[in-house]
């Protein structure tokens, strides 16, 4: 909770102070890319006891900045430990992603509370201890999913390219589908402050499938509100943390949602045109904000030549903003540790 971390390039680009180099850190920087992680995920036995083990997702939260030149760790966790503590029965399958109790009734709505809220206590020890053996340096991120990406887990009881069952509930019951976010706006913000209070110095929300409201033209309704109620409350309490928003794949309203939600930070996908972004919330009086992303995870895979001249490329286009380099979305699992060797190199190399 400290006001600003003065020895982290990361915190001093998210709080608007030009640094030497663009910070770096990855979504998904700790995952099976990693033969360490490997090692200590067969020992948990399953992904969902290493997120409840606060010992060992501690230790897979600090392996990358171990083995890479990072500046900031982001606990290991996952967006649905939320309707888990709502008994959802979340399960993980093996090659296929989360399992849980959909939600099919109205009354399961109207009944939805954090009833098993002990499941998110190793989040916040885990918090704790990889605070106490961060260098000073670097920063610790936490995280949640947003309400609409929860809601439509929740609703769906899986992953799903279109989310069909949760774009047909909130069709037939959107006054009920706004009452759950609306209680999930509460179990989020509250999640967010309990992590800030373990150690987090910023939080970032990952509205992942908000191309999907965007899509049915519910975006501001389901996305932009919601995310700015949470952030409202975070900054009642404290409004000194940073915020990075990441509503993915929403192209065209990105500017919608920074001039409407009140983050600190932009995460921004791989599709996004960065000049056209930029040029929009110029000539629109956007807010200074500092951007994150967006490089492909597709290209980091691949490494070489391809690597260094996209990472070049994105590396200039923000170069007139505060910027923190990352990904459009998550590392991909087969992705080589040389070319991340690679990415970290080229960005330290480049000068603003």
């Amino acid at each position: 909770m400290d006001k600003l971390n003065q020895n982290s390039n990361f915190m001093k680009t998210l709080n608007g102070i030009n640094t030497s180099y663009t910070p770096i850190w990855l979504m998904r920087q700790a995952g099976r890319y990693l033969p360490e992680y490997r090692k200590i995920r067969e020992e948990a036995g399953s992904f969902l006891n290493l997120c409840m083990n606060s010992k060992l997702s501690a230790e897979v939260t600090l392996q990358p900045l171990k083995r890479f030149d990072l500046d900031a760790a982001i606990i290991f966790s996952d967006i649905l430990t939320i309707p888990m503590a709502c008994n959802r029965d979340l399960k993980f399958i093996e090659n296929e992603g989360p399992s849980l109790k959909p939600i099919k009734k109205e009354s399961e709505i109207f009944d939805l509370q954090l009833k098993n809220s002990s499941v998110l206590e190793p989040v916040y020890e885990c918090l704790n201890i990889v605070k106490s053996q961060l260098n000073p340096d670097k920063s610790l991120i936490g995280f949640a999913g947003g309400p609409f990406t929860i809601a439509a887990y929740m609703i769906e009881g899986r992953g799903s390219n279109d989310f069909s069952k949760c774009v047909s509930f909130f069709n037939n019951y959107e006054k009920t589908f706004l009452k759950l976010l609306k209680k999930l706006e509460i179990f989020i913000s509250n999640h967010l402050i309990k992590q800030i209070e373990a150690g987090a110095e910023a939080v970032q929300i990952f509205e992942s499938h908000a191309r999907i409201a965007a899509q049915k033209n519910k975006f501001r309704e389901f996305c932009i509100e919601p995310n700015n109620n949470i952030i409202k409350n975070i900054k009642k309490k404290y409004p000194h943390i940073p915020i990075i928003g990441f509503p993915r794949n929403v192209d065209a309203l990105y500017p919608d949602y920074v001039k409407n939600v009140n983050i600190d930070c932009l995460s921004v996908d791989q599709n996004i045109n960065i000049k056209k972004l930029l040029d929009n919330l110029i000539i629109n009086k956007g807010r200074n904000i500092c951007f994150q992303g967006n490089l492909d995870p597709e290209i980091l895979l691949h490494g070489g030549n391809n690597l260094i001249n996209s990472t070049k490329n994105i590396l200039e286009k923000f170069s007139s903003v505060n910027h923190i380099f990352n990904l459009g979305h998550g590392v991909i699992k087969e992705t080589p540790v040389k070319n991340i060797d690679l990415l970290i190199k080229t960005i330290r190399e480049w000068k603003k």
